[in-house]
This record gives structure tokens, C-alpha cells and sequence, in this order.
């Protein structure tokens, strides 16, 4: 059967149901984020399944389960985040028989295996998806309004987009602290520039120590007062916990934020995130 080529994405099979079928087609996203922006571009037309949605777990812990299993094996299009980030979802779907359609969003975007795989927190990577998905449905030609929905749902995302951009006009360079790289394409897009060590940050993302000398740089840093401190409060241990008090000691903003979504709305969930960061880049004198 022919395929889709989505930019680079492996796509196969057809998204249409069999004739007859009472059911509507399923969407299978690993993380949240993909899985809410797949859910307003397809609308009613389709059940959408998000694995990966509580925000107090560490999603990279995540082992598949029996139910994911289920789900993988009735989905029509399964959306894996990749660049390593849900290889578990990956062997659910070469595992289960028949085809199935396949978007992968880190080859969407161009982003390798041992890159930063948090490719949710980008809005630029976000608009590709909802662009590459609203292409794959309208070719299916089973999902009435998904033209319009995905253009309100882009609008939207544009005015994100927007918004990062006049932070990287206005903050270019500004000084700012994390725990880990969870926001580090936010964070990029602003031109903001993220001092605390790259291999504590590392470190804390693959569940390591970091050295005792990236730690010491790090609080020293806190205590020349960054822009904020950028806190994963999904991956917090003893060392982020320290980072955080030392921040809060030398009154510098920390913004928490999670890996995993919270709510249901990608645009508010990220709305949210930009206006902590602008709120506390305004304190700084950058915006106004």
C-alpha cells in the first residue's frame, strides 16, 4: 500500500476505517502534548489516547504496560516523540501485527538520538506537527473540519510563537539558570542564555550526579542572580532541591514547570510557561 512521506516520518497504511466500522479510528500519542494537539485538529472524528499524562511520574522511568499494548495494537496512527525519548512505544508498535501509521516527530524535525528529546517544549516543533498531521488527515479524506480546525489551532500557536520572539528580541543573551534541559528549546528560541553547567544539566536528566565542582559553579551562579532559576519538578532529587533553595535565598524567580503536560490544552499549557518566564524577564528590566 502507498504511504504518506511526512517529512522524513515513517508512514504507512491507510487512516481510513473499514467500511462499516462503528467505531471511529484511534490516535495513540506517547507523550501529552502531542497527543492534546492531535485531539484538536481531528476533532470528533477520532479517539485520541495519550500514555503518557501523569506529571508527578518521571516519564523517562516509564515502562510499557499491558494497557499501552492495548491501545497500540487498535490504533490507525500511533505518534511517537522519538529521538530516545519513548523507545518503549517504539517496540509496542513494531511488535503488534498489521501496519500501522507511524508519525515520529523528532524525524519531523530533524532531531537525532542523543539530542535533547523534550522536542514538545518548541513551538516551532509544534507547528510542524500540526501541519505534518493536518496534511496526513485531509489526505485521508475521512475527517471533516480537520482544514479549519488545524488553522485556528496554528493561529494560536503563531501567537506563541510571537510572543518567544519578542523575548528574543528584548532578552537576547539575558542570564538564566535550570535545573535540566526539559525547556531547552524554549529557552533557546528567547536567546536566552542558560549558564548553569551543560553537564549538570545533563547529568540531572539522565538521573546521575553531577560533579561536586558543577555544583558549586551552579549555586555560585544563583547567587549572582539570574533572569530565574527553570525547575523540572518531575525529576527534583536532594541536588535540584538545593538549587532551588539557593535560588529562593538569593531572591531569584523559580519557575516550576513539569515534562509532562498539565490540563488538556497544549496553547494554554505553554501560555502558561512563556508568561511565568516573561513575568520574571519584566522584573529584570528586559521587557517591559
Amino acid at each position: 500500500m502507498a504511504g504518506l512521506a511526512l517529512g522524513g516520518s515513517l508512514v504507512t497504511a491507510p487512516l481510513s476505517s473499514p467500511a462499516g466500522a462503528a467505531t471511529k479510528p484511534v490516535i495513540v500519542a506517547g507523550v501529552s502534548q502531542w497527543g492534546a494537539l492531535a485531539r484538536v485538529v481531528a476533532g470528533p472524528d477520532a479517539t485520541v489516547v495519550s500514555l503518557l499524562t501523569d506529571p508527578n511520574a518521571d516519564p523517562h522511568n516509564h515502562e510499557a504496560t499491558t494497557s499501552d499494548a492495548a491501545n497500540v495494537a487498535r490504533a490507525r496512527i500511533v505518534i511517537v516523540n522519538g529521538a530516545g525519548y519513548d523507545t518503549w512505544l517504539s517496540k509496542l508498535v513494531a511488535a503488534r501485527s498489521g501496519k500501522v501509521t507511524t508519525i515520529d516527530v523528532a524525524k519531523l524535525v530533524h532531531v537525532t538520538t542523543g539530542k535533547n528529546p523534550h522536542l514538545f517544549y518548541s513551538v516551532a516543533n509544534a507547528i510542524t506537527f500540526v501541519t505534518a498531521l493536518e496534511s496526513a488527515l485531509t489526505k485521508a479524506g475521512h475527517f471533516p473540519g480537520v482544514v479549519t480546525r488545524a488553522t485556528t489551532l496554528l493561529a494560536q500557536l503563531r501567537g506563541l510563537q510571537a510572543s518567544v520572539t519578542q523575548v528574543a528580541t528584548g532578552c537576547h543573551n539575558v542570564k538564566v539558570a535550570a535545573t535540566e534541559d526539559v525547556a531547552g528549546y524554549l529557552l533557546g528560541a528567547m536567546k536566552l542564555n542558560v549558564v548553569t553547567p551543560e553537564s549538570l544539566r545533563l547529568a540531572v536528566g539522565n538521573g546521575v550526579d553531577p560533579s561536586i565542582q558543577d555544583l558549586a559553579t551552579a549555586l555560585s551562579q544563583l547567587k549572582a542572580h539570574p533572569a530565574f532559576l527553570i525547575d523540572n519538578v518531575q525529576t527534583a532529587t536532594p541536588l535540584t532541591n538545593q538549587m532551588v533553595a539557593q535560588a529562593r535565598s538569593s531572591h531569584v524567580p523559580v519557575i516550576k514547570v513539569t515534562e509532562t503536560m498539565t490540563g488538556t490544552s497544549y496553547v494554554t499549557w505553554m501560555r502558561g510557561v512563556i508568561s511565568q518566564i516573561r513575568a520574571a524577564l519584566v522584573v529584570k528590566g528586559c521587557l517591559k
